[in-house]
């Protein structure tokens, strides 16, 4: 496996999700600024989402006879142009049509990035090349807000944007020295969407995946009320880095371990997310409150490179970036979905009934997953992705 080869890789998903958070770290001034409510620039936040959902399927399509890597390095264009924008707008309207650029971009990179990850490692390790790549994503949720935060802070809203459009510029030219070329899906003869979706597994995985983050995000979006409820001495801030801490070692020991037991570890996260969000639920206790949030967190950083992985494997080399497109889409579907949940049970019920939310949902995950146990212990594309 070209582990140097996965750095610039892992480097874009850091950048993609830094861009997606970063209106919320910078929030206050950036209002001020553009001299609109809070609640718009937090919008941005959702705007960017809902274009990478809205692009993900439809524009990897269209793109698959491209050549990977000048597809890739042009979508990194395309974010530091966008991020260049954002910084030099004096309107909200110029703003958000940069951030939907920018999310267009990023649901057409995730599937590429993670495409790339997949050729260049051989059959046998496929799970950890998607676990190498997603730190940069994991890394970016535990520390994104707080970096955007504090860049916003010292520098300002505009010069941290403008930061992020050198960093996009930074890996185009280290993609250029160091990242391989890889043929186009054409050249691979990969198949329609239509066909991707009815290769056999891939429903069961997509459902999980839709299942598994309303979960997550029903209970991670309301966190700070939450916390507020727990005995923890310094609320909200003690969760995140908590819950960071634990997703941190969530990918990297699922990165381990997929490869060599995929089943295994798709069941222990959402039943490890069953018993952390029980015990919230069911105990007040600052001791057994920290160990739960902390292991919620380790569930939490596994679950994508679990669902990545299973999709690779189920996809094989030819449809990977195709139905990586779809679990891009159900992914943020699902974030959506947790966050509308969750606020329906916190308006009407309160923070406190959130995990029983969470529980339902991924308790109907860990079942299909129970139930489809060939599916999550797939190796039957292996010899063939080692080939590339």
């Amino acid at each position: 496996m070209r582990i140097g080869a996965l750095l610039p890789l892992t480097t874009t998903a850091f950048l993609m999700i830094v861009t997606e958070t970063m209106p919320a770290g910078v929030l206050p001034a950036m209002a001020q600024d553009l001299d609109v409510a809070p609640s718009a620039i937090g919008l941005l936040v959702s705007v960017y989402a809902l274009a990478s959902a809205a692009a993900a399927i439809p524009v990897v399509a269209l793109t698959r006879g491209l050549p990977r890597r000048p597809l890739l390095i042009g979508l990194l264009f395309c974010f530091a142009l966008a991020n260049s924008v954002t910084a030099l707008s004096a309107s909200y309207a110029l703003t958000v049509a940069a951030r939907i650029i920018a999310g267009l971009a990023a649901g057409v990179a995730w599937p590429v990035v993670i495409g790339f990850a997949v050729r260049i490692s051989d059959g046998r390790n496929v799970g950890r090349a998607v676990a190498m790549t997603l730190v940069g994503s994991t890394v970016a949720m535990v520390a994104g807000l707080p970096l955007g935060t504090m860049m916003g802070g010292v520098l300002g809203w505009r010069v941290s944007y403008a930061l992020l459009s050198a960093v996009a510029l930074g890996i185009v030219a280290w993609m250029l020295v160091i990242l391989p070329s890889v043929s186009s899906l054409k050249e691979e003869q990969a198949s329609s969407i239509k066909h991707a979706a009815r290769i056999p597994g891939m429903r069961q995985v997509l459902l999980v995946t839709l299942l598994g983050i309303i979960a997550h995000y029903a209970l991670y979006t309301y966190i700070a009320p939450f916390a507020g409820m727990l005995s923890l001495t310094h609320g909200t801030t003690e969760a995140l880095l908590l819950f960071g801490s634990g997703a941190l070692i969530g990918v990297t020991t699922v990165g381990r371990l997929t490869d060599k037991s995929p089943f295994g570890v798709a069941v222990t996260a959402p039943a490890l997310t069953v018993v952390s969000l029980l015990a919230l639920f069911l105990v007040r206790s600052p001791a057994i409150e920290v160990v739960m949030i902390f292991l919620w967190g380790c569930s939490f950083g596994g679950l994508p490179t679990i669902l990545q992985s299973a999709t690779a494997r189920i996809a094989g080399r030819a449809h990977a970036e195709l139905a990586t497109a779809m679990l891009t889409t159900v992914y943020n579907t699902g974030i959506f979905s947790g966050g509308a949940l969750g606020g329906l049970v916190f308006d009407r019920l309160g923070a406190a009934r959130i995990p029983l939310l969470s529980v339902s949902f991924i308790a109907a995950a860990l079942m299909i997953i129970l139930v489809n146990a060939r599916i999550f212990s797939n190796r039957k594309n292996e010899a063939e992705m080692s080939g590339s």
